[in-house]
């Protein structure tokens, strides 16, 4: 009578799976048979070193490349090498190291480019106001400051309706002020919003202050993943970044 074991609460929280996804570059394999699970309403981090595969992970993920093998499942749908406009349209959405905005295009203009019908005037409000970018919606994107147009690519991001929101390094390049800023909209995005965020970060300790679960990849294979608490113990992780 509507009971459900732990594991099939479990399977049916999921948002997002990767079952042994590889890519080959010619002959370089850039990812090696790595697989996770996203649940619904929870914060991730995706971590590593510098090649370790974190971006080509999540250009497999959001259609951008398309895997050499295995499986992509968003919301149990095989998405694996849908074009990035499909699987935007189906709720998934990413913001990119490197803001791309429209510079010619005022702050306001940015966002209605890529809003989503469902955007009232409120739901607009509301973003704005997250990324305290109110005060600049008729400013010409151009003239943001990086902080700034950092906050307008989450916005754009954000007005997608996404229920599953990649972040590349959103912290990169910050100041510690705007670090603080930054996991504040972080939080109101899960706890408020009720998005699902998956994080690539080097701002490790900011992260983990952040994050119900992290991902650790290195040299394309995924080498350990748990609470912030396993992964700040894992000698796997430590060899990873330190060596040795």
């Amino acid at each position: 009578m509507g009971y459900f074991s732990a594991e099939q609460r479990r399977e049916a929280s999921k948002l997002l799976r990767v079952e042994d996804v590889e890519k080959r570059f010619g002959g370089l394999t850039a990812l090696n048979k790595v697989s996770l699970n996203v649940e619904k309403g929870k914060v991730y981090g995706l971590i590593g070193p510098n090649g370790s595969g974190k971006t080509t992970l999540l250009n497999l993920v959001t259609g951008v490349l398309r895997p050499s093998a295995g499986k992509i499942y968003f919301k149990e749908i095989d998405v694996s090498g849908k074009p990035p406009h499909a699987i935007t349209k189906m709720g998934m959405a990413r913001t990119f190291q490197i803001p791309r905005i429209f510079p010619e295009l005022t702050v306001e203009e940015n966002i209605l480019a890529v809003a989503r019908n469902s955007n009232s005037k409120d739901r607009l409000k509301e973003i704005f106001d997250l990324v305290d970018l109110n005060h600049l919606r008729e400013t010409k994107a151009r003239t943001l400051d990086y902080g700034q147009r950092k906050n307008l690519e989450l916005a754009r991001a954000i007005a997608l309706n996404a229920e599953l929101l990649f972040l590349d390094e959103p912290m990169a390049g910050l100041d510690k002020s705007t670090l603080g800023a930054i996991s504040g909209q972080i939080r109101t995005l899960n706890k408020q919003m009720g998005k699902t965020l998956v994080i690539i970060e080097h701002h490790l300790e900011e992260l983990m202050q952040l994050t119900d679960h992290v991902f650790v990849l290195d040299h394309g294979q995924k080498i350990e993943e748990g609470v912030p608490e396993t992964i700040r113990s894992s000698m796997a992780v430590h060899r990873a970044y330190f060596g040795g």
